[in-house]
């Protein structure tokens, strides 16, 4: 571990010649490397974070926000280089632990938001995209304090000044959606992070009347208009989940946790879910740590006369060391409930973090026994755990795991297990993060910390390198182009097509970016059709000059990754 410097002397001196490629290096560069950096020792992280933190607090006091915006309604009213220069400092503090003083400067940007004159028409789509990215920030920096808020034993209470920072935040937004809709705005821009804060600070909402938060509505939810309802084909293909039928692709919502898939608006959001119900998908996967995914999809399904047809999986992770209790994981389920606004839960999958502690059983035979959970699953459990939880008379639905071209590990040992027992696979990074499609075919290797990179492509082409290397999996894709050109769909159908085909897989689960992309009927070409016999030889022949059975033994069974 990296020791942080205790003085200000051993803090001052850099290498003349290290300190010249820090001064030189274009900054595209020099994130690159420090990203490089970061991966080769954990301590590296707590350092930049701690030094970070130093660096912000230190120059706070000299740190102004400035005028934010310039021109008018009439005019065009646009964001300043202040309004960049402000936003960058707070995604910093959120990143470097320093959430509560970051929602300080956020509620400075919406009190600059509310004295905006917007006139009668919406803001232009330049000034709406900032405004979103301000939203995204604030559910970004509520997602840290929850994060901030949970402990081994539970949920802790806000302290005083906790409490007041977001007591301050509420009030401006309220103020702001207030002063907007006098102008004639219906559409609020935070609608979003207003219901993600009221959800914390225990805040009623009314949504319609713009700001009586006194009412007996639950915390959180409001007023909710109702969705007009839409006409919901059945699914081409289902898979038997212990007696309900499921679509075969669900809709992954892991990418509302993080800005870095992009940012939409609750109304952008609302309205692809209303598209993607009417296209027939109807199951959605997300977690207790997925950002606001939970009060989005709650907030959605309670506002439509379509409830019933629409499947929600959540999570219940322990990442941390903790002392199993009834309490716990009842008050656990409890918050999944309310944040999806539900008395039940569809499917709740479990994730533990830590083999060596055989708590997991208790905690499951607890879950079982909440009749509040429809289904009970597990995320991320190797095949030797899922077979001792079987063996403990505990019933399980699912298991959620990793599976695609590139990272084959349920095919060793998992699949049997599952298919012994009637336990279905739901599969993600199917489609390695986006890299298993058209647009990568015949790309030179990309640059792994580049800026062009999302998260999920760093960590999928790690994979794909361990896998075989970027010249094997063009071969792959290669393969995969005649197949697809051969049924006419894209090369994510064809790497999506040979997971499910494996009997044991219930469903696929496809990354969805709610608000800011839509694939649904490209993914919709995935039904209908099967590999046959020559397609999978063709395959295997790239497959058999992988190192698959390699990364079984190196990163383990399924789940290992993240031990």
């Amino acid at each position: 571990m990296i020791e942080l410097p205790e003085t200000r002397i051993a803090t001052a001196h850099v290498n003349l010649m290290t300190d010249t490629v820090i001064a030189n290096l274009p900054p595209e560069a020099l994130r690159s490397v420090m990203r490089s950096i970061l991966t080769t020792d954990p301590g590296f992280t707590g350092a930049l974070e701690c030094h970070t933190r130093r660096y912000l607090l230190k120059t706070s006091p000299s740190f102004s926000i400035g005028e934010l915006f310039t021109g008018d309604a009439s005019s065009g009213l646009e964001t300043t280089v202040q309004f960049t220069t402000t936003q960058q400092r707070i995604r910093v503090m959120l990143g470097s632990g320093l959430c509560f003083e970051g929602l300080g400067l956020l509620g400075d940007i919406i009190d600059k938001c509310r004295a905006l004159r917007l006139g009668e028409h919406p803001p232009e789509e330049r000034l709406l995209q900032s405004l979103v990215s301000v939203d995204g920030d604030i559910v970004q920096a509520l997602t840290a304090v929850e994060k901030k808020l949970t402990l081994p034993s539970g949920r802790r209470d806000l302290a005083e000044d906790e409490s007041r920072s977001l007591t301050r935040l509420v009030r401006s937004l309220l103020e702001c959606r207030k002063g907007w809709r006098s102008q004639g705005q219906n559409e609020f821009v935070f609608e979003r992070s207003l219901g993600a804060v009221a959800d914390i600070t225990s805040t009623n909402l009314d949504l319609e009347d713009g700001g009586d938060h006194s009412s007996s509505l639950p915390r959180g939810q409001g007023h909710v208009p109702a969705v007009p309802a839409v006409n919901i084909p059945p699914p081409p293909e289902t898979f038997d989940l212990q007696g309900t039928s499921l679509p075969r692709l669900f809709c992954g919502l892991w990418q509302l946790s993080s800005p870095s898939w992009g940012i939409a608006s609750k109304e952008q959001i609302s309205r692809q879910f209303s598209r993607y119900l009417s296209k027939g998908f109807v199951a959605y996967d997300m977690a207790d740590h997925y950002g606001d995914a939970e009060v989005l999809f709650g907030s959605f399904r309670a506002s439509t006369v379509q409830a019933d047809a629409i499947f929600g999986a959540t999570k219940l992770c322990i990442f941390q060391p903790t002392t199993i209790t009834e309490t716990l994981l009842r008050d656990n389920v409890t918050e999944r409930c309310r944040r999806m606004s539900s008395s039940t839960i569809d499917l709740l999958q479990f994730h533990w973090q830590f083999y060596d502690d055989p708590q997991y059983i208790k905690a499951l035979r607890i879950l079982q026994a909440d009749d509040r959970i429809r289904f009970l699953g597990l995320c991320n459990f190797d095949t030797l755990r899922l077979e001792e939880i079987l063996g403990a008379g505990i019933k399980i639905a699912t298991n959620q795991v990793q599976f695609s071209l590139v990272d084959s590990r349920p095919t060793i040992k998992m699949g049997r297990v599952c298919q012994e027992n009637n336990v279905k696979l739901l599969t993600y990074g199917t489609l390695c993060g986006g890299f298993l499609a058209d647009k990568w075919l015949g790309q030179p290797e990309p640059e792994l910390f580049s800026d062009r990179m999302t998260p999920s492509q760093r960590k999928y082409f790690e994979m794909i390198v361990a896998w075989g290397g970027w010249s094997l999996f063009q071969q792959l894709l290669t393969v995969l182009k005649a197949m697809a050109d051969k049924y006419q769909v894209g090369i994510s159908n064809v790497a999506t097509r040979w997971v499910l085909d494996f009997p044991y897989v219930g469903a696929v689960i496809v990354g969805t970016r709610m608000g800011v992309s839509e694939h649904s009927d490209q993914n919709l070409d995935t039904y209908g059709w099967h590999l046959d016999e020559e397609d999978q030889k063709s395959i295997e022949t790239i497959l058999s000059k992988s190192r698959r059975k390699e990364i079984f033994n190196v990163i383990d069974d399924c789940g290992g990754e993240y031990r």
